[in-house]
């Protein structure tokens, strides 16, 4: 991969959009893949010092006609316990068929413990283990979030899926994922 060429693309990105939080956080990502934590803050601070922020990620479910909404890390929810401590005992069904959080995408300079524990309470992890604990077994579990499905979060849940038998429809903001027996209807070219 030629580093600066990319540095380059996503400096020019910002320049062409300079409004856009996107191309700040495409390119502060970059930093982050390659290991240089100095060009992620650079990025943060150009992007204080401008005023922009990042959309905040969100998900949502619907069940018996009462929208439940859910933010990365969120501990709102009147069953945050119970939503918790499901998730903790999937994700060791999980880890126990070889499933390793993928915690590329954290960009804090934080233990490897704090990456995984961040990862896995993204919103979307949230909304479907409460449709997992409040909706019949065999019953599809619908959710909408706000922004592209990250890499873990795709493969977590069509793990949930095989595991726990449910059909989960995913609309992100690029596109419907339907997950089947630890399948996905994109073919994993999301």
């Amino acid at each position: 991969m030629n580093v600066e060429l990319a540095k380059t693309v996503g400096q020019r990105l910002i320049e062409l959009e300079p409004e856009e939080a996107g191309a700040y956080m495409l390119l502060s990502n970059f930093y982050g893949i390659i290991g240089d934590l100095e060009g992620v803050a650079n990025v943060r601070k150009l992007m204080s010092k401008r005023g922009i922020r990042k959309t905040k990620a969100c998900t949502w479910i619907e069940i018996d006609k009462k929208v439940h909404s859910f933010e990365s890390g969120d501990g709102s929810h009147p069953l945050n316990k119970e939503i918790y401590n499901y998730l903790k005992n999937l994700v060791k069904k999980m880890k126990n068929s070889a499933y390793v959080p993928n915690t590329s995408m954290v960009m804090q300079n934080v233990d490897d413990h704090i990456k995984e524990e961040m990862v896995l309470s993204h919103s979307e992890k949230l909304a479907i283990t409460l449709g997992l604990i409040i909706t019949p077994s065999r019953t599809r579990i619908m959710i909408v979030k706000n922004l592209r499905v990250c890499a873990d979060c795709h493969l977590f849940t069509a793990l949930v899926s095989r595991i726990e038998g449910r059909e989960i429809v995913v609309r992100d903001s690029s596109r419907f994922h339907h997950f089947h027996n630890g399948s996905c209807s994109c073919g994993d070219h999301w």
